[in-house]
Formats: C-alpha cells, sequence, structure tokens
C-alpha cells in the first residue's frame, strides 16, 4: 500500500518507491513502513539523482522516495535479530565444519606489494563439494575463472599468458580435504595429467621461443607424478587459506596457541605461531568472525632466504555464515618487513 502508481514516466521505474504525499515527513513515512529514517535516507540517497538528495527532511518539491528491496530489508532484519547472538559450537567448544552446503561462487583478490611495486590479480573460484568418505575426508571440486584480470587488465604478456593457460589444465580441480577444513590431498591427478598433452600441444601451435620451452620444461616437472603437483599446489593462496583446517576445537574462552603453515613464496614455507579465536558474539552483520594473528616461528630457514623471524607476521580474519559456518568473505595478509617491505594480501568474498 506504500507503492507508487505512477502514470508519469519516471527516471525511478526500476526502483521500489514510496509516493511522497502531502503532510509526509521523513520520520512519518518511516514510522509507516516500520524502517528507521536514517536506513530510508541513507538507501536514498545511495541511489536518487543529486537534486533529490534528502538532508533532514523532504524537500517541498519531493516527489518519490527510493526504497530498498523487500529481500534486502528482510537481510537487515535478520541480521539485526542476530546481532549479539553467542556463537554457537558443537561439542567440545568444536566449530563445526559442514562441507555438504558448500556450492559458491567467490571473487578472489591477491595484491602484491614489493617496496614501490604493487600487483593485483582478480579472478571468480567456485568452490562445491561432491561427497564425504567414513573417514569424514571431503571431496571438493575447485573451477576458475578461464579469464582473469591483472591489475585491472586481461593477461598482456606472453608469460601472464601461459600462466592463464595454466587454468585449462589444472581446472576442474578435485582436491581431498580432511575432517578439520584442511586441503591434504589432489583427487584427480590423472585427468590434469591428460589435459596437458592436449593442452602442451596447443601452446606450441601459438607460442614459440625460450620462455615457452621454459613454461613447458617446467610444468612437466610439476606433473611428475601427484607429489610433485602436491608440492607445487602448496604455494596457491587461495588453497592454503580457504582450506585452513578453522574447524577444529577451541577451549571455553574461544581462543587457543595454534601453528599456521602459509608460503613465503613460491614452494618456500613458512610456519607461524597464531592466537586463533573465534568472537564469541556474532558481529554487527550477524557472522562468525575468526581471527589468526601471529609472527614466524624460526625453521632455520629464515636466514637462508634473508627473513628476520621476528619480523614476519601472518593475519587472518574469517567471516562465517552463522547457520552453514561456511565462509562468506574473509582477508589474509603476510607481511615481511625485511631491507624490502613485502606484503601479500589475498581478499576473498562470497559472490550473490
Amino acid at each position: 500500500m506504500y507503492y507508487i502508481d505512477k502514470p508519469e514516466k519516471s527516471s525511478y521505474d526500476k526502483f521500489r518507491t514510496y509516493k511522497i504525499k502531502k503532510g509526509d515527513t521523513l520520520a512519518s513515512v518511516a514510522s509507516d513502513l516500520g524502517v528507521e529514517a536514517d536506513e530510508l535516507r541513507w538507501y536514498h540517497n545511495m541511489y536518487c539523482e543529486i537534486e533529490d538528495l534528502i538532508e533532514g527532511d523532504f524537500k517541498s518539491y519531493s516527489k518519490f522516495l527510493i526504497l530498498a528491496p523487500e529481500k534486502y530489508i528482510e537481510e537487515r532484519k535478520e541480521k539485526e535479530e542476530k546481532k549479539g547472538q553467542k556463537v554457537s559450537l558443537a561439542n567440545d567448544y568444536e566449530l563445526p565444519f559442514l562441507p555438504e552446503r558448500i556450492n559458491d561462487r567467490y571473487k578472489v583478490k591477491y595484491t602484491f606489494e614489493a617496496g614501490d611495486q604493487v600487483d593485483v590479480t582478480e579472478m571468480a573460484i567456485n568452490v562445491k563439494w561432491l561427497a564425504t568418505d567414513k573417514n569424514r575426508y571431503h571431496l571438493f571440486e575447485i573451477n576458475r575463472s578461464k579469464i582473469f584480470h591483472i591489475n585491472g587488465l586481461p593477461p598482456q604478456s606472453l608469460i601472464e599468458k601461459l600462466g592463464a593457460k595454466n587454468a585449462e589444465m589444472l581446472y576442474p580441480l578435485k582436491i581431498v580435504v580432511d575432517k578439520f577444513g584442511k586441503w591434504v590431498d589432489i583427487y584427480n591427478y590423472d585427468e590434469i595429467e591428460s589435459r596437458w598433452e592436449n593442452l602442451k600441444n596447443e601452446i606450441l601451435d601459438y607460442y614459440e621461443g625460450e620462455l615457452t620451452e621454459a613454461y613447458i620444461d617446467h610444468t612437466e616437472k610439476t606433473l611428475t607424478n601427484s607429489d610433485t603437483l602436491l608440492r607445487s599446489l602448496r604455494s596457491d593462496y587461495f588453497f592454503r587459506t580457504f582450506f585452513n583446517g578453522i574447524y577444529v576445537g577451541y577451549t571455553a574462552d574461544y581462543s587457543f596457541k595454534n601453528e599456521v603453515s602459509f608460503p613465503l613464496e613460491e614452494e618456500v614455507e613458512g610456519v607461524f605461531e597464531v592466537m586463533q579465536k573465534i568472537t564469541p558474539l556474532l558481529d554487527d552483520d550477524g557472522f562468525i568472525k575468526v581471527d589468526q594473528k601471529g609472527s614466524y616461528m624460526d625453521s632455520g630457514l629464515g636466514i637462508l632466504y634473508g627473513y628476520i623471524p621476528s619480523k614476519v607476521n601472518y593475519s587472518a580474519i574469517y567471516f562465517l555464515n552463522s547457520e552453514t559456518y561456511t565462509i562468506d568473505k574473509m582477508n589474509v595478509e603476510c607481511n615481511i618487513l625485511s631491507n624490502e617491505h613485502i606484503k601479500n594480501t589475498i581478499e576473498i568474498e562470497l559472490l550473490e
């Protein structure tokens, strides 16, 4: 009963709107609609023309108020109801892992910073649960978009184009994940090896030169057997952060000390001692928040690779759906504070 029946053509036809009547104020309309006045103003001002911006109240000439979609309102109400609720854990304070609920597409953004150099790579990745065995090992299928962007552009250089071709060999990739949500193995090595034989001929038809030969040689060494492929893919930031093994038992205060391994660079592992904790209450958006924060543990490799152990820091924040315990978004940072500051950032966010 609040929606406009407008005979004239309006630039707001594509929106859900309210027709402002004589005597209406922002407060009175908010009261009638059961929505906070600030919420009404905020949403309207996001989409309206500049001259129709609402400041203190409606302007004398205001005709339409842009309303949020009903689905948006319901989601906001649900979040408000959940806000401040205690996070529900399983027996022994275990964070539940419910993989059968996962069939989601994510936007993934990698940012590499070294001194003044900043490289950004973006892609979309789909994660789908396929099966679970009697030992609670889970099979997932991972698919990656063929086109990804480097610093806002599709692959430009030969090495970037060859790297993009790699996706045609690897994906769809089937991986094995343990009961804690940690990636432990590759399932479809034979499929990948077969794809490579076809792709190699295609690459040789289109590209030539020393760089192409070096790429093919490197790929074939990687595919020597399933172990060499697994070792190579362990440097993939998406797998190492998304399937990090956060679904474990916590203490009564929702925290504990843990060791997390993370690639400092290709095939170079770093082990970090972190404080891992769950915020006991759902956050303002109704998410479960899981934090990992800590510093590099000296394994003897620090000096070898030029890293000072006390100056390599790791930080990860996960936001989980409070009903399915699946990842909605996450952010991971690894800072190497050596002679040249190096920073890797991985941002993963669910695509609607």
